[in-house]
Order: structure tokens, then sequence, then C-alpha cells
């Protein structure tokens, strides 16, 4: 709901319902998004307008703003940093798990698109910005398969 209030800058509860079913596929009915919006508006994330756009006040055509939106990006991205990105290295790491003890369960009947696949998550492991989010023991783990690759290319 944030992030398609920072594209938009306004959107109504209804705008806000189609926008959240049709690009993230997260159907909520209109009074559960209303209660979460009055969340936001009490921690001072929205605000809400009533019938601005009419002509006469109209409480249907209630639209729903950011307050301050430069600070809620910066909170947005702290966020990605310090959350996003660990879980999304975890997911990694877990994928890449399951696939190496798949491979080492079989040895060398490895598939070419089973190698492809678990050089494409170990790329993933050891990029930047996941590598920084493992644990010391998930990264030497990460070396030892990609040396259980190496052995099992010769």
């Amino acid at each position: 709901m944030i992030r398609l209030l920072l594209q938009f800058e306004w959107r109504s509860l209804s705008e806000i319902a189609q926008k959240l079913e049709s690009d993230y596929d997260c159907k909520m009915s209109l009074p559960g998004l209303l209660k979460h919006m009055k969340e936001l508006e009490s921690a001072g994330i929205v605000r809400q307008e009533s019938g601005v756009f009419a002509k006469v006040s109209d409480a249907r055509k209630t639209i729903y703003t950011l307050e301050g939106k430069t600070r809620i990006e910066k909170v947005l991205q702290q966020l990605e940093d310090n959350v996003a990105n660990p879980l999304l290295a975890g997911l990694i790491f877990s994928e890449t798990a399951q696939l190496a003890r798949k491979v080492q369960g079989i040895g060398t009947m490895l598939t070419k698109e089973e190698k492809r696949h678990l050089e494409s998550l170990l790329g993933s492991c050891e990029s930047e910005k996941t590598f920084s989010h493992l644990t010391e023991d998930e990264k030497k783990k990460v070396k030892l398969w990609r040396m259980m690759i190496a052995v099992m290319e010769e």
C-alpha cells in the first residue's frame, strides 16, 4: 500500500485495492484495507482527505496521501537493507543448500541442468549483496559446495 502511494502520491481506497490485486496479486476487502489505512493514518504515515476532488464534499471520494514522502522512502530503504536483504539471502542459501545436498547424495550423476542451476545459485550466494548477509558457517558451506563442483568436473 505504501509503495503504491509512493508511486502515485494519492489514491482512493478502491484504487488501492484494485492495484494491490492487479500488481501484487494481493486481494483485500475494502473493510480490511480501510482498517490498514486507519492504522497507517494513526502512525502518521498517511492522511485521508474526504471529497477533495468532488464539487460537493463527498465521503465516498476519500483519498489517501503519504505524509513525509522522503522520510518514508528512507525508512523503506532501511527496511530493505536491514530486513529484506538478509531474508532474501537466507532464501537463496536455503535453495542452494537443498540442491547441493541432493548433488552430494547422487555424486557424479548430476545433469547439466542441475549443474547450471547449482552454479547459478552459488553465484547468487557469492554475490556481494547476498554473501555479506550469510553467517560464517553458511559462507564456509558455499565455498565447500564450490569445491565440490570443481572436483566433480575433474
